[in-house]
């Protein structure tokens, strides 16, 4: 028996790219003035001998991935969403 598809899903693929859109939108700015706000050369400095020493540095290391990498997964979900609509169009 075969299962029928849901025909709202490409549409909603290509929405979930334009909300994560939207969301790396205004977290950049957002994180990145927060972040310009804390002087962390003295963080640091008070921090220096515990576990946390490093975790001003590894913090800003973890967003860069994030905001590097957030892209590309707006890329492919919209990608997804637009080529299963265009499938799904050249079938009917």
């Amino acid at each position: 028996m075969l299962r029928k598809l849901d025909d709202n899903a490409n549409v909603d693929m290509i929405l979930t790219a334009i909300i994560a859109g939207v969301m790396f939108a205004i977290a950049i700015p957002i994180i990145y003035s927060v972040l310009g706000g804390i002087n962390y050369t003295t963080v640091d400095a008070a921090l220096a001998g515990t576990p946390a020493a490093n975790a001003s540095q590894n913090l800003l290391t973890n967003l860069n991935t994030f905001f590097t990498i957030g892209p590309i997964y707006l890329v492919v979900v919209a990608a997804v969403g637009i080529i299963a609509a265009v499938l799904l169009l050249r079938g009917r």
